[in-house]
């Protein structure tokens, strides 16, 4: 008895090593830039704070003053077409995608956000 117990512990291992040990699957990571209408920080923080968290996203950066949402992603898990609605479920219209120069996103770790109210103009 204990040495079947033995032995399904060995096979057991055995397996979990030989499927830690096999090859990655490569990742395939994307980038979009969206068009997004964003009136103020508190819909910079709604964005950032919702679509960070979407399935397969792995960079986020919101600009308020360019009105862009720029996703980086594994194409695997999410689409555009996935982290478009994402973005227009929270309230927040896409006009399209901006196409970067030299095919370059909008790649740096800052938002261009700053403070001004709208009396009133829209519900957050």
């Amino acid at each position: 008895m204990k040495k079947s117990i033995i032995m399904i512990m060995a096979a057991l291992m055995a397996f979990a090593v030989s499927s830690f040990a096999g090859p990655k699957k490569k990742v395939e990571l994307k980038e979009v830039t969206f068009s997004v209408s964003l009136h103020c920080n508190n819909c910079v923080k709604k964005v950032q704070e919702n679509i960070a968290f979407e399935k397969g996203v792995k960079d986020l950066h919101v600009c308020l003053e360019d009105q862009i949402v720029y996703v980086k992603y594994d194409a695997a898990k999410t689409s555009e077409e996935k982290l478009k609605a994402a973005i227009e479920k929270l309230g927040y219209p896409v006009a399209g995608k901006v196409e970067q120069e030299g095919g370059h996103s909008h790649g740096h770790s800052h938002d261009h956000s700053h403070d001004h109210s709208h009396d009133g103009d829209h519900k957050h």
